[in-house]
């Protein structure tokens, strides 16, 4: 169990600790430098091995820390912006603390792999939480054409060992290089806009300057109360091909299956929030919350309400930060439900399409009809 207060508070300033070593040797050689003015030459010569050997030991020391570095800077994969996007601190900060994992900084990495008729398939990286997992394939040894859509004809995910009784909620597709900006607008994962979008004309960018591309998978619990902490989901792929409104069209007949250990470390945490919204029966009592996902606790007061069968659940859909900056098309995927049948407790889980500090968020955005009336519920911490 994750106890931090807030995983986001370390600095990631390795770079200036290489800077202050370096530093910090080549002071001593210049030392060195000093008393060797001052040597007989035969002390000299004596000396100049010394000095060599410091010399030797600084690149040692650069060439080492800078390894370290390389070692420990987690790069989530371009298909992994598709799904749940997020700055390089907090990829380094979730990565740490095994919240998030890359698969391809394993040493076994290679063998994680799976190659069938000449198609290769691979983890890259996945992000998990109690309620979500995020998950990213690197695809190689398929060329896709110029506006075609790359799919598979069918992608399996489920938890245990029977697909019957394992079903999760499940999204995926291949990414197509766009992903939406903090106000929800559709732009190529550099950030520039798509000027064609109105029209549906979009070029989209499947592969990666590699020729590779990345299927990416959003998974959530089916209960309110499951868990994916320390759980194994499988991911089966079956057959790649072409993606059209005609259907499938399979290029390449092959099964690609996977077995993947979610963390078990929880990044949740509970707020008592205890306010009602505005113009409807509900309360938020409590919410959830954690960087990647939330849910949100509502109370009913059923002696009120009309229609039961027709009652709409208020949603969280963003969130305002503590310097004002507002994230209103945050939520991405879940669902709502009743937890009885008397309707007296509601219940809303929902992912997000970018990472969050929980220890900034100020206030909830939350939609209360069909017509997207939102109101504001602030946060007390």
């Amino acid at each position: 169990m994750l106890n931090k207060k807030n995983i986001f508070s370390e600095e990631i300033e390795l770079s200036e600790i290489v800077l202050k070593k370096t530093n910090q040797a080549f002071e001593t050689i210049k030392q060195e430098d000093i008393g060797y003015m001052k040597k007989t030459n035969i002390n000299g010569k004596k000396l100049f091995k010394t000095q060599i050997a410091v010399i030797a030991s600084v690149f040692i020391l650069v060439i080492s820390s800078i390894s370290a570095v390389a070692a420990i800077h987690h790069y989530w994969g371009r298909g992994m912006k598709g799904n749940i996007q997020a700055s390089d601190v907090q990829q380094q900060v979730l990565t740490k603390n095994n919240i998030a994992k890359v698969y391809t900084d394993e040493s076994d990495s290679l063998s994680l792999s799976v190659t069938e008729s000449g198609i290769t398939i691979k983890p890259d990286t996945v992000v998990v939480d109690d309620r979500f997992a995020y998950m990213s394939f690197i695809i190689s040894g398929y060329d896709v054409e110029d506006r075609m859509e790359p799919g598979f004809e069918m992608v399996n995910v489920y938890q245990g060992d029977n697909p019957e009784n394992g079903a999760v909620n499940m999204s995926g597709s291949m990414f197509n290089g766009i992903i939406p900006d903090e106000n929800g607008i559709p732009v190529y994962e550099d950030g520039t806009s798509i000027e064609n979008y109105e029209d549906g004309n979009i070029i989209y960018h499947y592969t990666d300057s590699n020729g590779n591309m990345e299927y990416i998978i959003q998974a959530s619990i089916v209960g309110e109360n499951d868990s994916f902490l320390g759980k194994t989901l499988h991911v089966n792929f079956k057959n790649l091909g072409i993606l059209s409104k005609a259907g499938f069209t399979s290029v390449i007949d092959g099964n690609w299956n996977f077995e993947i250990t979610l963390s078990d470390v929880s990044s949740d945490r509970n707020i008592k929030i205890e306010q009602k919204v505005e113009g409807t029966d509900f309360t938020i009592e409590d919410i959830n919350i954690s960087p990647i996902s939330m849910k949100v606790h509502y109370s009913v007061n059923t002696n009120t309400i009309g229609n039961k069968d027709n009652l709409f659940i208020p949603k969280v859909e963003g969130v305002v930060l503590k310097d004002g900056t507002r994230i209103p098309y945050l939520t991405d995927g879940g669902g709502a439900g009743y937890t009885d049948s008397s309707k007296s407790n509601a219940y809303q889980i929902t992912g997000y399409d970018r990472v969050i500090d929980v220890d900034e968020v100020a206030e909830l955005i939350v939609s209360t009809s069909y017509e997207n009336e939102t109101i504001m519920i602030p946060i007390s911490k």
